[in-house]
């Protein structure tokens, strides 16, 4: 079964946005909420996605992945996204 996380990057210096969303399409679905805020829609638990990513974030960048509860939400995002997020709810 499919969980979503919310993960915020910021990568290390010279990684490009191309080498993030490249890591992001092995989740099973995505939504990218600004530069560095992802939705995934994945079967890997935060610690795979960490595993994943810290090549892309250390030693200077900033990683955080948490598991995401919509069952309980509200505010004011682009229609687009509100569509994505009932379809995975």
């Amino acid at each position: 079964m499919a969980n979503l996380y919310q993960i915020y990057i910021s990568p290390k210096k010279g990684i490009l946005q191309s080498q993030v969303e490249e890591k992001m399409n092995l989740a099973v679905d995505w939504y990218r909420l600004h530069d560095s805020v992802w939705v995934v829609e994945t079967t890997s638990d935060a610690a795979k996605w960490q595993t994943r990513l810290r090549p892309l974030v250390v030693p200077d960048g900033v990683l955080f992945i948490c598991k995401l509860d919509t069952s309980d939400r509200q505010g004011w995002m682009p229609k687009k996204y509100w569509e994505w997020i009932k379809a995975k709810s």
